[in-house]
């Protein structure tokens, strides 16, 4: 979790800037090289009956890490959002809902933290906030042009190119979009989840990319629905290789 620790606690006075000064949140996330490190007998000390059950279903190795990997990331971001270092992991327990949306579920707290996960690469991501949040990684790379038609429009390209760093690559710019979108579509606390081209740019602007000089990519959803908002902002970077997002919701909030 050294990674994400690093970047937050450099980052975080910068990011508050981007969002509401009320809104707390916490960044987890872990490779598949330190998971590997874990010994079965140490996993059980993170997950309840219910998840270690489920991960040990699991016949993919792939699918294995990556969902073991989303679930300690979360579990460290939410602890750390509910200041507690030496937390009872197993009872920090993650469910999903219908469709999809994983929360957190514990007896301990009256107000859980929401969570949002993602997995991309070589890393798990994880954000814990007092607001719905969406969290999104993406690792840049051919196949997202296999599926370009089916999330980007034309003008966001156009906007894109003279909203991003002259640095930035097709690639990059795309998987940058993408990441926005998916951290967009988890944030907003609707059913059916926003399709990804509901989700129109609006605006780009910002620093360089980087956790120290992030950009902020701004959209409107197409679906009026409570309780969707007007404007969404993103905040994003590149960092490790992987492009980031994250949106949390200007109103809702656990204390």
């Amino acid at each position: 979790m050294a990674f994400a620790l690093a970047i937050f606690e450099n980052c975080w006075p910068l990011w508050q800037q981007h969002f509401s000064q009320k809104i707390r949140l916490r960044l987890g996330a872990i490779s598949r090289a330190a998971l590997s490190e874990y010994a079965p007998g140490e996993i059980s000390h993170y997950l309840s009956t219910g998840e270690l059950e489920r991960w040990t279903g699991f016949r993919l190795e792939k699918r294995r890490a990556e969902w073991l990997g989303g679930r300690l990331a979360a579990k460290w971001a939410a602890a750390g959002l509910l200041d507690e270092p030496t937390a009872d992991w197993q009872s920090l327990m993650i469910r999903n809902e219908e469709d999809g949306r994983p929360y957190l579920a514990t007896e301990a707290h009256a107000a859980a933290p929401f969570i949002s996960i993602s997995h991309s690469g070589h890393l798990a991501a994880a954000l814990a906030a007092n607001r719905p949040c969406g969290l999104d990684i993406q690792q840049p790379g051919a196949k997202i042009y296999t599926v370009k038609k089916h999330f980007v429009a034309p003008e966001e390209e156009e906007l894109l190119a003279v909203s991003l760093p002259q640095s930035f690559s097709e690639t990059d710019r795309l998987s940058m979009l993408w990441a926005a979108k998916e951290a967009v579509r988890k944030m907003v606390q609707i059913s059916p989840l926003l399709g990804m081209q509901e989700i129109r740019l609006l605006s780009g602007h910002g620093g360089q990319g980087t956790p120290a000089s992030p950009l902020t990519l701004t959209f409107a959803s197409g679906r009026e629905q409570h309780p969707c908002p007007a404007s969404i902002s993103v905040l994003c970077f590149f960092a490790d290789n992987l492009a980031w997002a994250m949106a949390v919701s200007p109103t809702i909030t656990k204390e």
